[in-house]
């Protein structure tokens, strides 16, 4: 029977799920085993993977799954927002944990189990603490091509505007900013994840994004793993702050508005700390522009702009914002709680 949750796994991630269940139940003896849809449903699992049921003996429990075939410290704010509240109720399942994030996860009372079968898992009174399998064969490559610098570029275009993929390579490359050698290459690889279909439109062979919300969900991890930290040009400081004071009103025609202030123009829920800035010109022109000067603690951060697609404004002809797929991925990995309702409501909005 194929399991409705199943469909939101990509091949690599069910075989991580598998391994981990099979390695798990080897070392320990205890029952670990993958529950239906509709028990999912019941658990209020819209957001998990898949839901898992431990029983050792008379003592059962049941937990909501995440699957990741590698962590980073830059991703785990956003897994943990994602668990909520109720943290204690999930588990993590993974190929690979980093030693440091295996230990801060354990400090957190975040169970985790890696495909070796090392874990930590405390619910329910049920207990393992699981650290000495190595890593070997099990540990594969973090992600193929299409998760790469390139690949995150291509995805980033073709989810805010999916007609790209019904166009030809050289467009595609073109507007994503990526040669035109890697187009065919990441379009399997698409659908060997399972986020490409093949349809009819009006009698036409089509291209469609499946599973959106995942896709979404891992671009932006990798987003702020991969690709974000390459972007970056500096922190700044204007000579007059108090330009600040009155932000919205500064011609911003050669940038874009990303993060915070983006958000408060999207959302008016936010009071931006930090000002993000998306440009393709010349840095020392903005500076220029903005009456900037570097300060490694200011609150202005400059971003190269790494798409060609052209992009509405998606308020108006003066405040100009990056796209809000964008947006999200900076606000929902932020450590402060206003950013990350920011990001959700954002989400609602623009992304649903």
């Amino acid at each position: 029977m194929i399991h409705e949750q199943d469909k939101l796994l990509n091949m690599k991630e069910k075989e991580i799920l598998e391994e981990a269940m099979q390695q798990f139940t080897a070392i320990t003896g205890a029952g670990l085993t993958q529950l239906t849809d509709s028990n999912l449903n019941k658990k209020g699992g819209n957001n998990a993977d898949a839901l898992l049921e431990l029983k050792q003996g008379v003592r059962k429990t049941v937990f909501l799954v995440e699957v990741k075939n590698e962590i980073r410290e830059q991703n785990l704010a956003a897994i943990l927002n994602r668990m909520g509240k109720n943290a204690a109720e999930w588990l993590l399942v993974c190929q690979y944990i980093p030693k440091p994030l295996k230990e801060k996860l354990k400090n957190q009372g975040i169970n985790y189990l890696e495909a070796t079968g090392n874990c930590f898992i405390s619910k329910d009174g049920l207990f393992f603490y699981i650290n000495d399998k190595a890593v070997t064969r099990q540990r594969q490559p973090a992600e193929g091509k299409l998760w790469n610098q390139a690949g995150l570029k291509f995805l980033f275009g073709v989810l805010i505007k999916p007609e790209l993929l019904n166009t030809n390579y050289r467009q595609i490359a073109r507007e994503t900013n990526v040669a035109l050698g890697n187009i065919g290459a990441f379009i399997v690889e698409l659908k060997e994840e399972g986020f490409l279909k093949e349809g009819l439109e009006n009698g036409r062979p089509m291209l469609f994004l499946e599973n959106k919300e995942q896709l979404h969900r891992k671009w932006v991890e990798l987003f702020n793993a991969v690709l974000k930290p390459k972007l970056k040009l500096g922190r700044f400081r204007l000579i007059d702050n108090n330009v600040l004071t009155n932000w919205k009103d500064i011609p911003n025609r050669q940038f874009y508005w990303g993060a915070e202030p983006a958000g408060a123009l999207m959302t008016d829920f936010l009071q931006p700390e930090i000002f993000t800035i998306y440009s393709k010109e010349n840095k020392t022109e903005i500076m220029k522009q903005l009456r900037l000067v570097p300060d490694k603690n200011g609150n202005v951060e400059m971003m190269h702009i790494f798409w060609e697609i052209a992009m509405p404004d998606f308020l108006d002809r003066k405040n100009k914002t990056v796209p809000p797929l964008l947006v999200y991925a900076e606000l929902i990995t932020s450590l402060d709680s206003r950013n990350r309702e920011t990001a959700e409501r954002i989400k609602q909005k623009y992304l649903a």
